[in-house]
């Protein structure tokens, strides 16, 4: 299969090379990433500056092309799809440096690009390990691989990403595979109030975030007892029973408009 690459920590990260690597053995490889990191830039794309992208090669045999694109995550999919590597078979997104686990998804640059492949109507896996220095990479490589075997043989449905979540230890050590829901995450929220030598005030964004996960069906709470995770996720975030309720009651909106 022809087979696209992107991510959020840049073209040149620990883990796109990894990803790279693995599926180059039995895939044509593609990669259009960003030529730095773009963390948690979520679904923001380029719309009032020029986007340049630079072709480059991921080493290999053979060498992979790429291009190291200045814009976003989307941006690198959507200019990839549009001009420079157009109707691939699938996209993948990663392998990300650290987990994208519960309302992680919700700002993740590289689940993001993901999503907007399949919101284009291609087939589409986000794959991110538990280690923030990518240790281990190759074993969330070698996940991808059959990940990209699952969805080639039972495709997702329009609009539909699988996130896959791989914990950092040997291939040989994973205890299995779950496939769950989303968990829920609250982030720090005080920021780290400092004074720059003109005596003015800023901010650096709180790290940590804590869960309710323990003993819970959900996908944070797996990958830390040393399984892989797979959730589909699609892009209809209505919350369907509210609105039915909402439908139902007797409050007369247009009276007061």
């Amino acid at each position: 299969m022809k087979i696209l690459l992107s991510n959020d920590d840049g073209v040149f990260a620990t883990g796109i090379r990894a990803l790279a690597a693995e599926l180059s053995k039995t895939h044509e490889i593609y990669v259009s990433a960003p030529d730095s990191e773009r963390s948690a830039v979520s679904r923001a794309m380029t719309l009032f500056d020029p986007i340049r992208a630079r072709k480059t090669t991921i080493k290999g045999s053979p060498e992979i092309p790429a291009y190291a694109v200045s814009g976003t995550p989307v941006d690198c999919v959507r200019l990839a799809l549009g001009n420079l590597f157009p109707n691939p078979d699938l996209v993948v997104s990663g392998i990300n440096h650290g987990p994208n686990l519960g309302t992680d998804v919700l700002y993740s640059g590289t689940v993001a690009a993901a999503h907007e492949a399949a919101l284009l109507g291609y087939q589409s896996i986000a794959v991110s390990c538990a280690s923030y220095e990518a240790e281990y990479a190759e074993t969330a490589a070698r996940v991808a691989s059959i990940a990209v075997d699952y969805v080639a043989e039972h495709p997702m449905a329009f609009g539909t990403l699988l996130n896959v979540n791989v914990p950092s230890v040997p291939f040989e050590e994973l205890k299995g595979v779950k496939i769950v829901p989303l968990s829920i995450q609250q982030y720090a929220l005080e920021f780290v109030e400092r004074e720059d030598p003109m005596g003015r005030t800023y901010y650096w964004a709180p790290r940590g975030c804590t869960t309710c996960s323990d003993g819970m069906d959900v996908d944070d709470r797996w990958v830390r007892e040393g399984y892989v995770t797979l959730t589909p996720l699609t892009y209809d975030i209505t919350h369907t029973s509210r609105l039915e309720d909402m439908q139902a009651e007797h409050w007369d909106w247009t009276k007061r408009l």
